[in-house]
Parts: structure tokens; sequence; C-alpha cells
């Protein structure tokens, strides 16, 4: 992202349900809805994210993506302890954002913590029948 200052704000929980708002609304609108609007208040999301794990990416102090990293994932993933992994959650980057690097940064952001915690994986999830989606995560090292 050429020279402009790149920064991730750690518990920034209205900054980030903006965001993932903003990108669930054009989901919607491009009739390729991912999550549910309704879903994505700040009550929903906090019944199973704490509010340190919501980060966004700031490009020169602008928002431009957000994801809950969470440590512990027992819906999702319930065969894996505490500790093992870290799982990425709705992530998201804003439209003016897109094609800019910011998903793969952020993803890039989530690895570093990883390491920096002794974790040895990184997980997501995502809808098998989303091809660009898959396509996207197995480039940068996902399976």
């Amino acid at each position: 992202m050429d020279n402009r200052q790149l920064s991730i704000s750690v518990g920034a929980v209205d900054e980030a349900i903006k965001v993932i708002r903003e990108v669930t609304k054009w989901l919607i609108d491009i009739e390729k809805p991912l999550w549910k609007l309704e879903d994505i208040t700040k009550e929903q999301l906090l019944r199973d994210s704490k509010e340190e794990e919501f980060h966004v990416m700031k490009v020169d102090n602008d928002v431009a993506g957000a994801m809950i990293l969470k440590w512990n994932d027992p819906f999702f993933w319930p065969n894996i302890k505490q500790g093992q992994s870290g799982f990425i959650h709705k992530l998201s980057v804003r439209r003016k954002y897109s094609g800019t690097g910011i998903s793969e940064k952020m993803i890039e952001y989530a690895a570093e913590e990883c390491r920096r915690r002794n974790v040895d994986f990184l997980r997501l999830d995502c809808a098998g029948d989303r091809k660009e989606l898959c396509s996207f995560y197995e480039k940068i090292g996902f399976k």
C-alpha cells in the first residue's frame, strides 16, 4: 500500500461493527449475503466474542477493515482446545479499500499474533460455495 501508514486498533468494537455492517449490507445489496444484518449488532457479537477480540486496520487513521480474532472457538471448532489456534471471523474490508491488500495485511497481522502467542495454527471458516473467496484464502496459504 505505497507509503500509507497502516495500524491495528485492538478492542475497537464500535469501529469494527460499523465496517462489518457496511460489508454485510453491501453483500446483501449485490445478492451475495453472508451474514444477517440483524446479527451484526454490538449486543449479538459480544455474546460470543470479547471486546479485545475486535480488531480494525486503519490506513492513515481511516478505518479500512475489521475482523474478530479469537483464541477459542467451541462453536465452529469444538475439538480444538483453547490456545491451540487463532480463529478469524467476520473479516471485512470497506469497499473503498477493496483490492488494496487490506485483507492480506489483516491476515498477516493475525498470523503474527499467533507466532507471538506460540500458537501453531490460524484458522477461518468459509462457505464452500464462495469459490472466489475460497480461492483467495487458498492463494494466501489456507487449506
